[in-house]
């Protein structure tokens, strides 16, 4: 597996520019990885006493995310897994299809929660405007800013207008691109993608849209397919997963805002047999759910 790109965002919150996406297609609902450690706190209780911090040059973040309308991408496989108890979720909203789209609607997540159960629940809801840091402290951070800050096993740390990347325990991170268009198409909304920096705190035993894959073993096989009008026999291509076999399609999607092109093999129909159940499971009654679903408990 090639090592993983890094994103390049805007050197500092005067001259950061939004992260515009190319038009994209496809769609779904809840990410989910899981993780408990304790970091101390580094700051005091108020927002006037955040640390802001030189913006990093780079991020290096894994292509095992949700982005655009959404596009799920799942890298296999990543590394060792130990600990759990965190959920993430997203919240969808919708967008006419850009002229010519097979689609009738569009989605993008407008919101997206992490939520740590430990002995003291902590989250972070994150927007395009705005960061709701409710650890030790309860911050609330405009996504304009370039700031850093600790809170309890939370860190944040915003790229004004670009990103904001969240910590858990040192051993968890996750990347939030903010994509903002300053003169938007009937078709286009503000809207967030999501990132798997850093999975090594992540158990074994997490699911969601993301999550059942992190750890999961996935092979590719060919299966003939119908003869040709020519008579030549044309392979169909298949994942192994578990014990299912799912028909799959190579295509080349675009991530991080478009800067990187990745060969995928796509799964249709909502990923129908691809994901454990239907994607209707995935729909959570509220954007703090980390309780149980049909295929499992969140609570590993």
């Amino acid at each position: 597996m090639a090592p993983a790109p890094t994103i390049a965002p805007a050197p500092g919150e005067a001259a950061s520019s939004a992260n515009d996406l190319p038009d994209e297609e496809e769609s779904s609902q809840k990410l989910n990885g899981r993780k408990l450690s304790s970091q101390k706190s580094t700051l005091g209780n108020t927002l006037g006493k955040a640390q802001r911090k030189p913006a990093r040059k780079s991020i290096t973040v894994s292509k095992t995310s949700a982005d655009g309308d959404p596009h799920f991408v799942v890298e296999f496989p990543l590394g060792k897994l130990t600990h759990s108890g965190v959920t993430v979720n997203g919240k969808l909203i919708g967008a006419p299809a850009p002229p010519g789209s097979h689609k009738q609607q569009r989605t993008y997540f407008s919101t997206i929660t992490i939520v740590v159960d430990q002995l003291k629940r902590a989250y972070i809801e994150v927007t395009p405007k705005k960061v709701i840091l409710d650890g030790r402290d309860r911050l609330v951070l405009p996504c304009h800013s370039t700031v850093s800050v600790d809170s309890g096993e939370l860190s944040v740390a915003i790229v004004g207008k670009s990103n904001v990347t969240v910590t858990i325990g040192g051993n968890i991170s996750f990347v939030i691109l903010v994509h903002q268009y300053k003169n938007p198409a009937p078709y286009q909304r503000d809207h967030l993608g999501f990132y798997i920096a850093n999975s090594k705190g992540l158990s074994r035993n997490c699911h969601g849209l993301l999550g059942q894959f992190l750890h999961e073993e996935v092979g590719l096989a060919e299966l003939p397919a119908d003869i040709s009008a020519h008579g030549d026999i044309k392979a169909s291509p298949v994942l192994k997963v578990k014990d299912r076999s799912v028909p799959v399609v190579r295509k080349t999607r675009r991530i991080y805002s478009g800067t990187q092109s990745v060969d995928c093999w796509f799964a249709k129909n909502n990923a129908a047999k691809l994901i454990d159940g239907q994607y209707e499971d995935y729909l959570t009654s509220h954007m703090f759910d980390t309780g149980d679903w049909p295929h499992g408990s969140n609570k590993v």
